[in-house]
Protein backbone atom coordinates (compact mmCIF):
# COMPACT_ATOMS: atom_id res chain seq x y z
CA UNK A 1 0.00 0.00 0.00
CA UNK A 2 1.34 3.44 -1.01
CA UNK A 3 1.27 6.42 1.20
CA UNK A 4 -0.99 8.42 -0.75
CA UNK A 5 -3.14 5.45 -0.14
CA UNK A 6 -2.71 5.13 3.31
CA UNK A 7 -3.21 9.01 4.05
CA UNK A 8 -6.56 8.48 2.33
CA UNK A 9 -7.65 6.19 4.59
CA UNK A 10 -6.66 7.75 7.76
CA UNK A 11 -8.32 10.88 6.76
CA UNK A 12 -11.77 8.81 6.22
CA UNK A 13 -11.64 6.81 9.29
CA UNK A 14 -10.77 10.60 11.15
CA UNK A 15 -13.76 12.10 9.14
CA UNK A 16 -15.93 9.39 10.25
CA UNK A 17 -14.70 9.18 14.03
CA UNK A 18 -15.23 13.04 14.27
CA UNK A 19 -18.72 12.81 12.10
CA UNK A 20 -19.74 10.24 14.74
CA UNK A 21 -19.04 12.60 17.42
CA UNK A 22 -20.68 15.70 16.27
CA UNK A 23 -23.74 13.85 15.25
CA UNK A 24 -26.89 15.23 18.13
CA UNK A 25 -28.77 12.08 19.53
CA UNK A 26 -32.50 12.63 19.23
CA UNK A 27 -34.76 12.98 22.36
CA UNK A 28 -38.31 13.36 22.06
CA UNK A 29 -39.86 14.12 25.39
CA UNK A 30 -40.51 10.54 25.86
CA UNK A 31 -37.32 9.26 25.01
CA UNK A 32 -35.54 12.04 27.72
CA UNK A 33 -37.66 10.95 30.57
CA UNK A 34 -37.00 7.32 30.38
CA UNK A 35 -33.13 7.75 29.87
CA UNK A 36 -33.28 10.40 32.32
CA UNK A 37 -34.42 7.27 34.76
CA UNK A 38 -31.79 5.01 33.42
CA UNK A 39 -29.24 7.17 33.76
CA UNK A 40 -29.59 9.99 36.11
CA UNK A 41 -27.82 9.68 39.57
CA UNK A 42 -30.36 10.65 42.08
CA UNK A 43 -32.12 7.41 40.67
CA UNK A 44 -29.32 5.37 40.79
CA UNK A 45 -28.80 6.36 44.10
CA UNK A 46 -32.09 5.07 45.02
CA UNK A 47 -31.48 2.30 43.50
CA UNK A 48 -28.37 1.79 45.43
CA UNK A 49 -30.36 1.93 48.64
CA UNK A 50 -33.09 -0.43 47.06
CA UNK A 51 -30.01 -3.33 46.95
CA UNK A 52 -28.85 -2.39 50.28
CA UNK A 53 -31.93 -3.20 51.43
CA UNK A 54 -32.17 -6.50 50.20
CA UNK A 55 -29.20 -7.48 51.48
CA UNK A 56 -30.19 -6.43 54.72
CA UNK A 57 -32.90 -8.63 54.58
CA UNK A 58 -31.00 -11.38 53.38
CA UNK A 59 -28.67 -10.57 56.67
CA UNK A 60 -31.36 -10.50 59.00
CA UNK A 61 -32.54 -14.13 57.66
CA UNK A 62 -29.44 -15.39 58.04
CA UNK A 63 -29.38 -14.63 62.03
CA UNK A 64 -31.77 -17.40 62.71
CA UNK A 65 -29.94 -19.90 60.50
CA UNK A 66 -27.66 -22.52 61.74
CA UNK A 67 -24.38 -21.47 62.63
CA UNK A 68 -20.97 -23.84 62.19
CA UNK A 69 -17.34 -22.47 63.32
CA UNK A 70 -14.20 -24.47 63.69
CA UNK A 71 -11.41 -23.08 66.25
CA UNK A 72 -7.80 -24.32 66.93
CA UNK A 73 -5.20 -23.20 69.21
CA UNK A 74 -1.92 -24.10 70.47
CA UNK A 75 -0.84 -23.42 73.54
CA UNK A 76 2.74 -23.59 75.52
CA UNK A 77 2.80 -22.83 79.37
CA UNK A 78 5.87 -20.87 80.19
CA UNK A 79 5.01 -21.55 83.61
CA UNK A 80 2.38 -24.53 84.38
CA UNK A 81 -0.17 -22.94 86.69
CA UNK A 82 0.29 -23.93 90.53
CA UNK A 83 -1.78 -24.95 93.24
CA UNK A 84 -1.11 -26.10 96.74
CA UNK A 85 -2.29 -28.50 99.14
CA UNK A 86 -2.16 -29.66 102.71
CA UNK A 87 0.41 -32.42 102.69
CA UNK A 88 -1.46 -35.10 104.26
CA UNK A 89 -4.47 -34.89 101.49
CA UNK A 90 -1.97 -37.46 99.83
CA UNK A 91 0.01 -38.31 102.54
CA UNK A 92 -2.02 -39.20 106.19
CA UNK A 93 1.45 -39.35 107.69
CA UNK A 94 2.04 -35.79 107.68
CA UNK A 95 1.88 -32.84 109.64
CA UNK A 96 -1.78 -31.04 109.50
CA UNK A 97 -0.76 -27.40 108.01
CA UNK A 98 1.95 -27.88 105.81
CA UNK A 99 0.94 -27.02 102.18
CA UNK A 100 2.38 -28.31 98.90
CA UNK A 101 2.87 -26.76 95.77
CA UNK A 102 1.05 -29.12 93.04
CA UNK A 103 2.08 -28.84 89.28
CA UNK A 104 -0.98 -29.92 87.21
CA UNK A 105 -0.62 -30.05 83.31
CA UNK A 106 2.13 -30.10 80.42
CA UNK A 107 4.00 -27.47 78.91
CA UNK A 108 2.54 -28.01 75.40
CA UNK A 109 -1.21 -28.42 74.63
CA UNK A 110 -3.14 -28.35 71.06
CA UNK A 111 -7.04 -27.97 70.92
CA UNK A 112 -9.15 -28.26 67.53
CA UNK A 113 -12.52 -28.17 67.71
CA UNK A 114 -16.23 -27.48 65.80
CA UNK A 115 -19.28 -25.58 66.99
CA UNK A 116 -22.59 -25.68 65.59
CA UNK A 117 -25.92 -23.26 66.93
CA UNK A 118 -29.26 -22.81 65.85
CA UNK A 119 -32.06 -19.81 67.45
CA UNK A 120 -35.19 -21.70 68.08
CA UNK A 121 -36.95 -18.55 69.40
CA UNK A 122 -36.14 -15.01 69.75
CA UNK A 123 -39.18 -12.52 69.56
CA UNK A 124 -37.42 -9.63 68.56
CA UNK A 125 -35.53 -11.88 65.53
CA UNK A 126 -38.55 -12.54 63.82
CA UNK A 127 -39.74 -8.80 64.49
CA UNK A 128 -36.81 -7.69 62.41
CA UNK A 129 -37.11 -9.89 59.92
CA UNK A 130 -40.57 -7.76 59.08
CA UNK A 131 -38.80 -5.05 59.50
CA UNK A 132 -36.07 -6.00 57.19
CA UNK A 133 -38.95 -6.84 54.50
CA UNK A 134 -40.51 -3.53 55.39
CA UNK A 135 -37.48 -1.30 54.98
CA UNK A 136 -37.01 -2.70 51.55
CA UNK A 137 -40.81 -1.27 51.05
CA UNK A 138 -39.49 1.75 52.25
CA UNK A 139 -36.86 2.42 49.78
CA UNK A 140 -37.98 1.14 46.57
CA UNK A 141 -40.89 3.86 47.41
CA UNK A 142 -37.85 6.02 47.65
CA UNK A 143 -36.61 5.17 44.44
CA UNK A 144 -40.30 5.56 43.10
CA UNK A 145 -40.63 8.88 44.51
CA UNK A 146 -37.08 10.00 43.05
CA UNK A 147 -38.26 8.72 39.55
CA UNK A 148 -41.13 10.67 39.82
CA UNK A 149 -39.06 14.16 40.69
CA UNK A 150 -36.38 13.45 38.02
CA UNK A 151 -39.28 12.88 35.52
CA UNK A 152 -40.71 16.29 36.51
CA UNK A 153 -37.92 18.23 36.41
CA UNK A 154 -36.67 16.36 32.92
CA UNK A 155 -40.40 17.33 31.61
CA UNK A 156 -39.78 20.85 32.43
CA UNK A 157 -36.51 21.32 31.41
CA UNK A 158 -37.30 19.47 27.85
CA UNK A 159 -40.51 22.03 27.76
CA UNK A 160 -38.32 25.18 28.43
CA UNK A 161 -35.81 24.52 25.81
CA UNK A 162 -37.81 23.49 23.08
CA UNK A 163 -40.48 26.53 24.20
CA UNK A 164 -36.73 28.66 24.05
CA UNK A 165 -35.90 27.42 20.73
CA UNK A 166 -39.52 27.91 19.57
CA UNK A 167 -39.02 31.74 19.97
CA UNK A 168 -35.49 31.98 18.68
CA UNK A 169 -36.17 30.59 15.45
CA UNK A 170 -39.86 33.41 15.71
CA UNK A 171 -36.78 36.10 16.31
CA UNK A 172 -34.64 34.93 13.97
CA UNK A 173 -37.53 35.49 11.09
CA UNK A 174 -38.44 38.36 12.57
CA UNK A 175 -34.66 39.33 12.49
CA UNK A 176 -34.40 39.01 8.69
CA UNK A 177 -37.47 41.55 8.07
CA UNK A 178 -36.42 44.24 10.14
CA UNK A 179 -32.76 43.66 8.23
CA UNK A 180 -34.49 43.87 5.29
CA UNK A 181 -36.09 47.16 6.55
CA UNK A 182 -33.48 48.50 7.70
CA UNK A 183 -31.34 47.94 4.19
CA UNK A 184 -34.28 49.91 2.69
CA UNK A 185 -34.53 52.43 5.27
CA UNK A 186 -30.90 53.29 4.88
CA UNK A 187 -30.99 53.19 0.89
CA UNK A 188 -33.76 55.44 1.36
CA UNK A 189 -31.79 57.74 3.96
CA UNK A 190 -29.05 57.82 1.62
CA UNK A 191 -31.43 58.78 -1.38
CA UNK A 192 -32.75 61.67 0.49
CA UNK A 193 -36.06 59.94 0.56
CA UNK A 194 -35.83 58.91 4.59
CA UNK A 195 -34.64 61.60 7.37
CA UNK A 196 -31.82 60.38 9.72
CA UNK A 197 -33.78 59.24 12.42
CA UNK A 198 -35.44 56.87 10.47
CA UNK A 199 -32.53 55.16 9.89
CA UNK A 200 -31.24 55.42 13.29
CA UNK A 201 -34.59 54.22 14.70
CA UNK A 202 -34.57 50.86 12.70
CA UNK A 203 -31.47 50.33 13.68
CA UNK A 204 -32.22 50.70 16.96
CA UNK A 205 -34.61 47.94 16.79
CA UNK A 206 -32.32 45.68 14.43
CA UNK A 207 -29.52 45.95 17.58
CA UNK A 208 -32.38 45.19 20.17
CA UNK A 209 -33.40 42.01 18.39
CA UNK A 210 -30.15 40.83 17.88
CA UNK A 211 -29.34 41.37 21.83
CA UNK A 212 -32.32 39.71 22.63
CA UNK A 213 -31.64 37.13 20.58
CA UNK A 214 -28.07 36.65 22.17
CA UNK A 215 -29.53 36.59 25.55
CA UNK A 216 -31.55 33.83 24.55
CA UNK A 217 -29.21 31.59 23.20
CA UNK A 218 -27.11 32.08 26.27
CA UNK A 219 -30.00 30.79 28.09
CA UNK A 220 -30.87 27.86 25.97
CA UNK A 221 -27.64 26.47 25.96
CA UNK A 222 -27.56 27.02 29.85
CA UNK A 223 -30.44 24.96 30.08
CA UNK A 224 -29.86 22.12 27.66
CA UNK A 225 -26.61 21.42 29.86
CA UNK A 226 -29.04 21.50 32.57
CA UNK A 227 -31.08 19.08 30.44
CA UNK A 228 -28.12 16.90 29.73
CA UNK A 229 -27.02 16.76 33.24
CA UNK A 230 -30.57 15.67 34.53
CA UNK A 231 -30.53 13.13 31.96
CA UNK A 232 -27.19 11.61 32.96
CA UNK A 233 -26.03 12.48 29.62
CA UNK A 234 -22.49 14.09 29.53
CA UNK A 235 -22.17 17.68 28.99
CA UNK A 236 -19.96 17.80 25.59
CA UNK A 237 -22.16 15.36 23.60
CA UNK A 238 -24.94 17.20 21.65
CA UNK A 239 -28.36 16.33 21.20
CA UNK A 240 -31.34 17.12 19.34
CA UNK A 241 -35.00 17.18 20.98
CA UNK A 242 -37.60 16.22 18.31
CA UNK A 243 -41.07 16.61 20.36
CA UNK A 244 -42.97 19.69 19.14
CA UNK A 245 -44.02 22.61 20.39
CA UNK A 246 -47.51 22.78 19.39
CA UNK A 247 -48.20 19.22 19.96
CA UNK A 248 -46.71 19.37 23.71
CA UNK A 249 -49.14 22.91 24.12
CA UNK A 250 -52.16 20.63 22.83
CA UNK A 251 -51.16 17.78 25.20
CA UNK A 252 -51.69 20.68 28.71
CA UNK A 253 -55.17 21.18 27.24
CA UNK A 254 -56.11 17.71 28.08
CA UNK A 255 -56.78 18.52 31.37
CA UNK A 256 -57.47 15.94 35.11
CA UNK A 257 -58.68 18.99 36.63
CA UNK A 258 -62.05 17.08 37.39
CA UNK A 259 -60.57 14.29 38.98
CA UNK A 260 -61.11 13.18 42.51
CA UNK A 261 -57.61 13.31 44.83
CA UNK A 262 -57.00 9.58 45.92
CA UNK A 263 -55.09 10.14 48.81
CA UNK A 264 -53.69 6.11 49.07
CA UNK A 265 -52.61 6.49 45.94
CA UNK A 266 -50.19 9.43 46.16
CA UNK A 267 -46.35 8.40 46.65
CA UNK A 268 -46.15 10.89 49.71
CA UNK A 269 -49.01 8.93 51.61
CA UNK A 270 -47.52 5.43 50.22
CA UNK A 271 -44.38 6.35 51.88
CA UNK A 272 -45.36 7.93 55.37
CA UNK A 273 -47.62 5.13 55.65
CA UNK A 274 -44.77 2.48 55.30
CA UNK A 275 -42.98 4.72 57.75
CA UNK A 276 -46.15 4.39 59.99
CA UNK A 277 -45.59 0.03 59.83
CA UNK A 278 -41.85 0.42 60.66
CA UNK A 279 -42.72 2.61 63.79
CA UNK A 280 -45.15 -0.57 64.79
CA UNK A 281 -42.38 -3.14 63.98
CA UNK A 282 -39.78 -0.67 66.26
CA UNK A 283 -42.46 -1.04 68.89
CA UNK A 284 -43.07 -4.57 68.96
CA UNK A 285 -39.16 -5.29 68.53
CA UNK A 286 -39.17 -2.93 71.59
CA UNK A 287 -41.78 -5.04 73.89
CA UNK A 288 -40.07 -8.61 72.39
CA UNK A 289 -36.91 -7.51 74.34
CA UNK A 290 -38.89 -8.62 77.48
CA UNK A 291 -39.91 -12.28 76.00
CA UNK A 292 -37.19 -15.34 76.88
CA UNK A 293 -34.72 -16.44 74.48
CA UNK A 294 -34.05 -20.53 73.36
CA UNK A 295 -31.00 -21.46 71.26
CA UNK A 296 -29.63 -25.29 71.10
CA UNK A 297 -25.78 -25.66 70.72
CA UNK A 298 -23.60 -28.54 70.21
CA UNK A 299 -19.23 -28.08 71.00
CA UNK A 300 -17.04 -30.75 69.75
CA UNK A 301 -13.31 -30.55 70.33
CA UNK A 302 -9.74 -32.72 70.37
CA UNK A 303 -7.41 -32.05 73.13
CA UNK A 304 -4.06 -33.54 73.10
CA UNK A 305 -1.16 -32.33 75.41
CA UNK A 306 2.74 -33.50 75.34
CA UNK A 307 6.29 -32.63 77.49
CA UNK A 308 8.08 -31.59 73.87
CA UNK A 309 6.58 -29.79 70.54
CA UNK A 310 7.78 -32.39 68.80
CA UNK A 311 5.62 -35.14 70.82
CA UNK A 312 2.83 -32.83 70.83
CA UNK A 313 1.06 -34.10 67.14
CA UNK A 314 1.88 -37.76 67.70
CA UNK A 315 0.31 -38.17 70.89
CA UNK A 316 -3.16 -39.46 71.77
CA UNK A 317 -6.00 -36.46 71.21
CA UNK A 318 -9.06 -36.71 73.76
CA UNK A 319 -12.52 -35.70 72.79
CA UNK A 320 -15.02 -33.41 74.72
CA UNK A 321 -18.62 -33.22 73.35
CA UNK A 322 -20.92 -31.47 74.91
CA UNK A 323 -24.69 -30.30 73.43
CA UNK A 324 -27.09 -28.39 75.07
CA UNK A 325 -30.03 -25.71 75.03
CA UNK A 326 -29.54 -22.25 76.18
CA UNK A 327 -32.56 -20.34 78.08
CA UNK A 328 -32.12 -16.45 78.48
CA UNK A 329 -34.89 -14.68 80.16
CA UNK A 330 -35.23 -11.29 81.01
CA UNK A 331 -36.16 -10.46 85.17
CA UNK A 332 -35.36 -6.77 85.45
CA UNK A 333 -33.92 -4.17 83.89
CA UNK A 334 -34.44 -1.10 86.03
CA UNK A 335 -37.07 0.26 84.02
CA UNK A 336 -34.90 0.50 80.56
CA UNK A 337 -37.46 -1.83 78.40
CA UNK A 338 -40.18 0.29 79.85
CA UNK A 339 -39.27 3.46 78.62
CA UNK A 340 -37.47 2.29 75.44
CA UNK A 341 -40.76 0.78 74.52
CA UNK A 342 -42.53 4.22 75.70
CA UNK A 343 -40.12 6.02 73.39
CA UNK A 344 -41.46 3.78 70.48
CA UNK A 345 -44.80 4.36 71.67
CA UNK A 346 -44.59 8.03 71.05
CA UNK A 347 -42.71 7.75 67.69
CA UNK A 348 -45.32 5.82 66.55
CA UNK A 349 -47.93 7.99 67.38
CA UNK A 350 -45.50 10.80 65.74
CA UNK A 351 -45.95 9.08 63.07
CA UNK A 352 -50.01 8.44 63.18
CA UNK A 353 -50.01 12.60 63.39
CA UNK A 354 -47.91 13.24 60.82
CA UNK A 355 -49.87 10.68 58.54
CA UNK A 356 -53.34 12.43 59.44
CA UNK A 357 -51.52 16.05 58.92
CA UNK A 358 -49.65 14.83 55.22
CA UNK A 359 -53.74 14.01 54.28
CA UNK A 360 -54.84 17.18 54.94
CA UNK A 361 -51.99 18.60 53.18
CA UNK A 362 -52.42 16.67 50.01
CA UNK A 363 -56.18 17.66 49.54
CA UNK A 364 -55.11 21.24 50.07
CA UNK A 365 -52.54 21.22 47.50
CA UNK A 366 -54.32 19.43 45.24
CA UNK A 367 -57.48 22.15 45.66
CA UNK A 368 -54.20 24.69 44.50
CA UNK A 369 -52.78 22.97 41.90
CA UNK A 370 -56.44 22.82 40.64
CA UNK A 371 -56.95 26.51 40.91
CA UNK A 372 -53.14 27.46 39.50
CA UNK A 373 -53.66 24.79 36.16
CA UNK A 374 -57.17 27.08 35.48
CA UNK A 375 -55.38 30.20 36.05
CA UNK A 376 -52.61 29.08 33.58
CA UNK A 377 -54.87 27.75 31.55
CA UNK A 378 -56.65 31.48 30.95
CA UNK A 379 -53.32 33.27 30.86
CA UNK A 380 -52.31 31.50 27.94
CA UNK A 381 -55.74 31.62 26.37
CA UNK A 382 -55.23 35.59 26.99
CA UNK A 383 -51.87 35.30 25.99
CA UNK A 384 -52.39 33.22 22.79
CA UNK A 385 -55.12 36.06 21.83
CA UNK A 386 -52.68 39.12 22.45
CA UNK A 387 -49.87 37.73 20.55
CA UNK A 388 -52.27 37.11 17.51
CA UNK A 389 -53.33 40.79 17.70
CA UNK A 390 -49.89 42.11 18.37
CA UNK A 391 -48.83 40.01 15.21
CA UNK A 392 -51.46 41.63 13.23
CA UNK A 393 -50.24 44.95 14.44
CA UNK A 394 -46.74 44.68 13.43
CA UNK A 395 -48.01 43.35 9.76
CA UNK A 396 -50.26 46.15 9.24
CA UNK A 397 -48.06 48.91 10.75
CA UNK A 398 -44.99 46.81 8.49
CA UNK A 399 -47.15 47.58 5.52
CA UNK A 400 -47.90 50.69 6.24
CA UNK A 401 -43.93 52.02 6.62
CA UNK A 402 -43.21 50.33 3.94
CA UNK A 403 -45.56 52.67 1.95
CA UNK A 404 -44.63 55.91 4.20
CA UNK A 405 -47.97 55.78 6.11
CA UNK A 406 -46.61 54.84 9.54
CA UNK A 407 -43.36 56.52 11.17
CA UNK A 408 -40.27 54.48 12.04
CA UNK A 409 -41.37 55.14 15.88
CA UNK A 410 -44.56 53.31 14.93
CA UNK A 411 -42.34 50.65 13.30
CA UNK A 412 -40.35 50.12 16.24
CA UNK A 413 -43.73 50.43 18.86
CA UNK A 414 -45.03 47.65 16.58
CA UNK A 415 -42.02 45.28 16.92
CA UNK A 416 -41.51 45.94 20.64
CA UNK A 417 -45.51 45.19 21.07
CA UNK A 418 -45.10 41.73 19.74
CA UNK A 419 -41.90 40.92 21.06
CA UNK A 420 -43.08 41.55 24.46
CA UNK A 421 -46.70 39.43 23.94
CA UNK A 422 -44.40 36.43 22.40
CA UNK A 423 -42.19 36.70 25.36
CA UNK A 424 -45.42 36.60 27.75
CA UNK A 425 -47.12 34.04 25.49
CA UNK A 426 -44.05 31.24 25.70
CA UNK A 427 -43.79 32.17 29.52
CA UNK A 428 -47.46 31.10 29.61
CA UNK A 429 -46.83 28.52 27.88
CA UNK A 430 -44.07 27.36 30.85
CA UNK A 431 -46.40 28.45 33.56
CA UNK A 432 -49.37 25.82 32.60
CA UNK A 433 -46.77 23.08 31.56
CA UNK A 434 -45.46 23.72 35.60
CA UNK A 435 -49.00 24.07 36.41
CA UNK A 436 -50.12 20.56 34.36
CA UNK A 437 -47.39 18.83 36.17
CA UNK A 438 -48.19 20.16 39.56
CA UNK A 439 -51.55 18.89 38.99
CA UNK A 440 -50.93 15.57 37.81
CA UNK A 441 -48.36 15.11 41.16
CA UNK A 442 -50.65 16.37 43.44
CA UNK A 443 -53.74 14.23 42.15
CA UNK A 444 -50.89 11.13 42.42
CA UNK A 445 -51.01 10.43 38.30
CA UNK A 446 -47.15 9.37 37.40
Amino acid sequence: MNSTVFSLLIILLFSASTFGQTTPQEFSLEAAVAHAIKNNEQVKQADLDVKISAAKVRETTAIGLPKIDGEASMNYYIDIPTQVAEANTFNPTAPPGILVPLQFGLPYSATAGISASQLIFDGSYFVGLKASKAYLNYAQLGKEKSEIDVKNSVSQTYFAVVSMQESLETLKENKLKIDQSAKETKALYEAGFAEQQDADQVRLTQSSMKYQIDVLERQKDHLTNLLKFQMGIPVEQNIKLTSDFDEMIEGLLTSTIDQPLNVERHIDFRTIKQGEELSELNLSAERTKSYPQLAAFFNHSQNGFSKELNDLWGNEFYPTTIAGLQLKVPIFSSGLRYYQTKQAKLELEKTQSQKDMLTQNLTVEALSAKADYSSALENLTLAEENLALAETIKKTTDAKYKEGLASSLDFAQAESQFLQNMSAYYNAAQELFNAKISLDKALGNY
